[in-house]
């Protein structure tokens, strides 16, 4: 995403959301602005004038104007991120609280390959489980079915990776999951429920979530 496609809506606030990062430090606000470019996650941003610190939020910052406390020292910009990019003609949605681009097949039920190759093929991959956030919005948006393919395999040199070859570094799991050594047996690809995650067979056919990277 480059810098001359934000667009940027400079307003007050006058309080920090509770969720928010920690913030760094920068010398003005286009390194804020620069930061946020950097961090994929980043859909909006907040320069504190005063401190010289730089905040990235992972959603859209709506402005309360009410009250006579508001803090002049602190600008916010809301990016084009917010949603842009995300493909709606192919059946697509976004949410700007965890900043994802998603399509759920609730009612195809595939392995664990074929479901990846589908997404695939519409330009995305199987949803990442990457953080509580996103683990808590994917239980609510899952389809009847009790459990959806996510990306996740593992093996037994490498562990558990994602399609792209990064670490999984998140797990929710099940109780008395995983069953299995990783590669060995039972589990090798991941699943995902309201009770945590699972490692099953990547035979198994379950409905799946795509994600699309933006």
């Amino acid at each position: 995403m480059a810098l001359v496609r934000l667009q940027l809506h400079l307003s007050l606030l006058h309080f920090l959301p509770s969720d928010i990062s920690p913030p760094g430090s920068v010398e003005n606000v286009l390194d804020c602005f620069n930061s946020c470019l950097k961090n994929q996650e980043c859909v909006s941003l907040i320069y504190d004038r005063y401190n010289k610190q730089c905040y990235a939020y992972p959603g859209r910052l709506e402005v309360p104007f009410w009250g006579s406390d508001t803090n002049a020292d602190l600008d916010i910009y809301n990016t084009d991120r917010d949603g842009y990019g995300c493909p709606s003609h192919l059946g697509y949605n976004y949410n700007s609280t965890v900043n994802v681009c998603f399509k759920i097949h609730g009612d195809t039920y595939t392995s664990h390959n074929e479901a990846a190759s589908t997404c695939v093929s519409e330009g995305g991959h199987l949803i990442r489980i990457t953080s509580s956030a996103k683990d808590e919005f994917v239980s609510v948006i899952l389809p009847k079915s009790s459990s959806i393919h996510t990306d996740g395999t593992c093996n037994v040199v490498g562990g558990w990776k994602y399609s792209n070859g990064d670490n999984v570094t998140y797990f929710r799991w099940m109780p008395n999951q995983p069953n299995s050594n990783c590669g060995n047996g039972w589990g090798k690809c991941l699943v995902t429920a309201v009770s945590g995650c699972n490692d099953i067979v990547c035979w198994y056919r379950l409905p799946f979530i795509c994600e699309f990277d933006i």
